[in-house]
């Protein structure tokens, strides 16, 4: 398989119309060939390919997770590309038109704003040792190997794997660099995990988009409760909410607070080319 066939087939990924499994595979045994020939330059574009690939397969699955209601499951994925995406950009620019990339990147940002979690436990943690993910080298600050983290060398990209470390520090953080350590309330009852978070957002998301390819934005602007927001409500009738509590002590507390707006823009609805949907936080 030549080069301009392999690009052909990824810019028509998103028709689903040939197996991305039977691709990879493809792939990687023209790439073992290329190691083989010592073609360095040659064996990098296929691992180009293929992190394209595994993009794709990555982004398919979070979107599936989603639609299914699997959010943290989904969640985790999209870290998954946000990594392979970075990992990528080292080593292939993409335009706006190439592959879907562009498109399935501002997508993953987007969802993430969108989702509930916002605050993380960030772990700092000293590498007192790291081994060479290429030559297996024990790597230390005066004990370097000739391969550079994040470069190609036979196809492969170069990382360090942590052999000995320490950790120093749990913080609790906004912006971590790492996006799976979300928090989550445990019962103690049964020691069991509970998912305290309100995704509605996306539940409001998944139910006007069926297809991972469909193309959508997200505008995010501040808007303030009001009175009105609330129709013909008295402060001691019941809260609308369910709470059995008196509408001045619960979503009374809203009005004059700022919340989040979100409008979801379909280039292809159905019906409506401008879709709103807003949390309103105590």
């Amino acid at each position: 398989m030549k080069n301009i066939e392999i690009e052909q087939k990824l810019s028509q990924i998103n028709l689903q119309n040939y197996s991305l499994e039977e691709l990879n595979t493809n792939l990687q045994l023209i790439k073992e060939k290329y190691v083989e020939k010592d073609q360095q330059e040659e064996a990098k574009q296929i691992w180009v390919y293929q992190r394209i690939l595994e993009i794709h397969k990555l982004y398919v699955k979070a979107f599936s997770l989603l639609k299914n209601k699997q959010y943290y499951k989904g969640w985790c994925v999209l870290e998954q590309i946000e990594i392979t995406i970075n990992s990528l950009k080292r080593h292939f620019q993409y335009n706006e038109k190439e592959y879907y990339l562009w498109n399935i990147e501002k997508s993953v940002l987007n969802l993430q704003v969108i989702f509930p979690y916002k605050l993380f436990n960030s772990i700092e943690i000293l590498h007192k040792s790291e081994k060479c993910s290429i030559c297996g080298k024990i790597v230390k600050i005066r004990n370097l190997c000739e391969h550079i983290v994040g470069e190609i060398y036979n196809g492969e990209m170069c990382y360090r794997e942590v052999v000995d470390a320490e950790i120093l520090n749990v913080s609790l953080v906004e912006n971590p660099g790492n996006k799976f350590s979300v928090f989550f309330l445990v019962d103690e009852n049964t020691g069991e995990q509970i998912d305290q978070y309100n995704y509605d957002d996306i539940d409001y998301l998944f139910s006007i988009i069926n297809n991972p390819y469909e193309q959508w934005d997200l505008e995010v602007s501040q808007q303030v409760v009001t009175k009105n927001d609330y129709g013909n409500i008295d402060r001691n009738d019941l809260c609308p909410c369910g709470s059995n509590k008196k509408f001045k002590n619960c979503c009374g507390l809203n009005i004059g607070k700022k919340y989040p707006h979100y409008e979801f823009i379909v280039n292809n609805p159905n019906y409506r080319a401008i879709l709103s949907n807003t949390i309103k936080k105590k």
